[in-house]
Formats: structure tokens, sequence, C-alpha cells
């Protein structure tokens, strides 16, 4: 008799959690709503204290290394060993992205001398900062700096 108690109150409270659920699910309808991400250009400018250099020490093993790297979401979207020069902004336009969160990141290789060195990234649409942050790094240390922004929901 007690193993039926038992049973008994075990079904009855898995029905009400069960019960419980179903309802919970029904309040907010059935309904799915496709959103389209709208696509959304923004503008990078990263502005190094310093000017790139290719890296003394890094091996030769078929892969090229690049002095400066600029990547967005994963993808590089821009790589230099030289042309990047100090106290000048490099602006890159027309970047594309979707609604929502983002990181830009930069890869550099100082030169040996020089002390401290920084890098300031700022992102830009339609001409106003959405994020903007400067990263500062010690004497030798390779520069690798991310930043994150939100551009807002998609729509």
């Amino acid at each position: 008799m007690k193993f039926l108690l038992t049973l008994a109150v075990w079904v009855v409270t898995a029905g009400i959690v069960l019960f419980f659920f179903a309802y919970r699910g029904a309040e907010k309808g059935g309904e799915y709503v496709r959103t389209i991400a709208k696509e959304r250009e923004i503008t990078v400018e990263i502005t190094p204290t310093f000017s790139t250099a290719k890296d003394p020490f890094a091996l030769d093993v078929g892969e090229k290394t690049k002095g400066f790297t600029v990547i967005l979401d994963g993808k590089k979207v821009f790589e230099a060993d030289e042309g990047v020069t100090k106290g000048i902004p490099l602006v890159l336009n027309a970047l594309h992205i979707s609604g929502g969160k983002h990181e830009v990141a930069v890869n550099a290789v100082p030169p040996a001398e020089g002390g401290a060195n920084a890098v300031r990234i700022k992102v830009l649409e339609g001409g106003l900062v959405i994020a903007e942050d400067t990263k500062w790094f010690e004497d030798g240390q390779d520069i690798s700096a991310a930043l994150m922004f939100d551009t807002g929901k998609e729509q």
C-alpha cells in the first residue's frame, strides 16, 4: 500500500510540473517571427604610437605573418608589413557588419626599441563614434588589442 501511495504522489507531482511548463509556454503563443539582419557600414580608425616592423625573431616556416593585422569578427580585414606610421590613423572604410555584438582585434609587432607602445581603436557608424579605447603595452611586448562593441539589436 505504501508503494502505491508513493507512486501516486510521484505521478501527481510530475503531472503538475509538466502542466506548469506546458501552460507557461502557451502564454507567449507559438508563432515564429523571423528577423532579417540589417547590414550596417562602419569605419574603423586605428592610431598606433609606433611604426610597423617585421618580427626579427619570426621563424620562416612557410606561414607568412604580417607586422600589422586588423581582424573584425574573426576575419582579417587588413594586413601589412610596412606602411603603418606612428601617430597617423589607419582608416578602414566601408566594413559591413550586421547588428549585434562585434569585436575588432589588432595584432602588431612594434620595433624592439622605443619604450611603451599604445594603439587607439575607434569604431564609427555614420560618422558617429560608437566605441573607442586605447590599449597600452610595455616595451618589447607584441601588440594584441581587442575592442568589443555593440551596434544594437538586429532589425
